[in-house]
């Protein structure tokens, strides 16, 4: 990790709004994790409000938070080795990708089944040999990786639709209503032994499922990094022209997918291969608000971008405090709190709001987690 003094802003600052979009979908769904709903049950369930919320919660952030965090976390891999000793950067950041990959696993298994630090770390680690690669070899790779995801997604959506076809099927719910659930738990033998098996079974999935797409977003945030192409000025037509291009229909998808989710039956397989197509519009759409942002920013030189910057550079203490808290607020093992759809959410966003605060109160000093990511 650079100083802060030389951190390139605009890659906090959206490192801080895609946390924000994370931090809201993970606490939507927790009182029915693991296995409910991804966005859980609205509540009250005749609410119009609840209803409005979960609904633009669906178009607007799910599905968009994660890739913009791992195409940003390649972005880092560029930038941390920026100035240094090849041998050297890549001796530091082999050593970055093993703490996290320990922090993700604890963090997984005792904390929030849903830990993505665990896949960020081996995807990472696979691909530092990529930062210096030459560009036309590269680029193959990048091309490649495309197909492979849009190839395993496209696979899962047709799977999902196939399922929420079939007439036994379609409406029914997926589960039992007795469900182990993590706040359902009592004790903390319990509560480990629920979160973990769920944390076993979708890193499982993950790699079958999730990696082609993660490994993606990772490659072109190495590829805007070496091109710096949301700062440099000579991008911002190219930009400007595939945003007109492709944010109206990726929004007018994304509302639609938004509508689709509230409209679905809760839990039932028609539910889930709704969900599944959030997988295949999300990241899209999280490239246009990238996009947006960028030209925005002003190659990181507006107010806004250095504003968020210093929780952009917090967030990773900012992702564990938040599950513990889910845990502790609203699990069996804690507090038992049972909050309304629009409650979560503005738990979230207010939690989020407290750690940006902490952050400029913080000025040069490193958070916890990122402090012991850092060291030596």
């Amino acid at each position: 990790m650079r100083p802060s003094a030389a951190r390139e802003p605009l890659p906090d600052a959206l490192r801080a709004l895609a946390m924000l979009a994370v931090l809201v979908v993970n606490a939507a769904g927790y009182l029915v994790a693991p296995w409910g709903p991804l966005l859980g049950e609205r509540t009250p369930p005749d609410s119009g409000v609840a209803t409005a919320v979960q609904g633009l919660t669906a178009a607007m952030l799910q599905g968009k938070g994660y890739p913009m965090l791992a195409f940003l976390f390649g972005m880092g891999l560029v930038l941390a080795s920026r100035g240094r000793e090849p041998m050297l950067a890549s001796a530091r950041a082999t050593t970055r990708q093993k703490r996290l990959l320990v922090l993700g696993v604890l963090h997984g298994v005792f904390v929030y089944f849903g830990d993505i630090l665990t896949m960020y770390a081996l995807i990472g680690w696979h691909l530092l040999s990529r930062v210096r690669e030459p560009w036309r070899s590269f680029r193959r790779r990048l091309w490649r990786a495309l197909w492979w995801a849009l190839g395993v997604t496209a696979l899962t959506v047709l799977l999902m639709l196939f399922i929420a076809m079939q007439p036994d099927l379609a409406g029914e719910p997926t589960m039992p209503a007795d469900e182990p659930a993590v706040v359902q738990a009592l004790r903390w033998v319990d509560f480990w032994i629920v979160n973990a098996s769920a944390y076993g079974v979708i890193q499982l999935g993950s790699l079958l499922l999730a990696w082609p797409v993660l490994r993606l977003c990772m490659l072109c945030g190495i590829a805007a990094a070496r091109l710096r192409l949301l700062t440099h000025r000579r991008w911002r037509a190219a930009l400007e022209r595939w945003i007109v291009r492709t944010a109206l229909p990726l929004l007018l998808l994304n509302l639609g997918y938004g509508w689709a989710y509230i409209s679905a039956s809760t839990g039932s397989e028609r539910a889930f291969w709704v969900e599944s197509l959030g997988n295949l519009i999300g990241p899209p759409f999280a490239a246009v608000y990238v996009m947006v942002l960028a030209l925005a920013a002003r190659g990181g030189t507006a107010a806004w971008c250095r504003s968020l910057a210093p929780l952009g550079q917090r967030t990773l203490t900012l992702y564990v405090g938040h599950g513990l808290l889910c845990v502790l607020l609203f699990g069996g093992v804690g507090l038992g709190l049972e909050l309304s759809t629009l409650d979560m959410a503005i738990f979230s966003v207010v939690l989020w709001s407290l750690a940006l605060a902490l952050a400029h109160a913080s000025r040069a000093r490193r958070w916890p987690l990122e402090a012991w990511l850092a060291r030596r």
